[in-house]
């Protein structure tokens, strides 16, 4: 996967918790859990997710990898996808 898919991806699995949930409070997904098929190194996920936040539309809420979308984030998914 390039960059773009991967953070694209991590993006899209923080949009999903937050609808599933509905609230952005719980939103809360596990990062290695869900890039663990996708064949990347640790590094390479981190690196993108570590962009992601420095930009302000996922934060990290744990050393394990929990990572939460922000309400950046969601107005971000949603701009770049059709959402109803």
């Amino acid at each position: 996967m390039i960059n773009e898919e991967i953070r694209a991806a991590i993006l899209e699995a923080g949009y999903k918790a937050a609808k599933r949930t509905g609230s952005i409070k719980g939103s809360l997904f596990m990062l290695y859990e869900i890039s663990k098929d996708w064949g990347e190194s640790k590094e390479k996920i981190e690196f993108n997710a570590n962009y992601l936040s420095e930009i302000g539309v996922l934060k990290w809420e744990s050393s394990h990898g929990g990572m939460r979308i922000t309400a950046e984030g969601v107005k971000e998914y949603e701009r770049t996808h059709e959402v109803e």
